[in-house]
Order: C-alpha cells, then sequence, then structure tokens
C-alpha cells in the first residue's frame, strides 16, 4: 500500500529543508516530478554551498559546516540514486 503524503509544493520545491529531513525523502516523495525533485535537489545544494562559502569569507555561520557537508553529500547520493533508478527502468 502506498502513503500519500501531503506536501506544500511550493516549499518542497523552494524550500526543501522545511518539507523534507533529507534529502533521499525528497526524491522519495511522491508529491513531486522527477525534474521537480532533481532542479529541487540542484538548488538545495547550491544554497548549501553558499552558505559554506560565505562561512570561508568570514560571515557567522548559519549552521554547523560538519551538517553542511553530510547534507551536500546526502544530496549527491539522492541524485545518483535517482540518476541509477532512472537507468535500471531503461
Amino acid at each position: 500500500m502506498s502513503l500519500l503524503l501531503k506536501i506544500n509544493v511550493d516549499d518542497a520545491r523552494f524550500n526543501p529543508d522545511v518539507e523534507f529531513p533529507t534529502p533521499h525523502d525528497l526524491a522519495a516523495s511522491n508529491g513531486l516530478t522527477r525534474g521537480q525533485k532533481i532542479a529541487t535537489l540542484d538548488r538545495w545544494y547550491q544554497s548549501v554551498q553558499r552558505r559554506m562559502a560565505a562561512t570561508n569569507e568570514g560571515m557567522p555561520p548559519e549552521g554547523t559546516t560538519d551538517h553542511d557537508t553530510l547534507l551536500l553529500a546526502g544530496i549527491n547520493a539522492a541524485l545518483a540514486e535517482m540518476s541509477q533508478t532512472m537507468h535500471n527502468a531503461t
């Protein structure tokens, strides 16, 4: 049995950390198309990279860089998993 979760699509696409605890949860969501998931993961990745760059330039950190490093790895893993799933479907 499939469980459908109600999500706020705008938050899911533009503030994914509000709707999803992890990048894997975003990738597994039924509430977004594959293209929306990829674009959202890419935006999430860019946002984390900008935050890390600002921290490296002396701005006060918003979060821990260890958390951000793990988050980037999680985003990359979710994208790779989606790519592998697509490859296996063909």
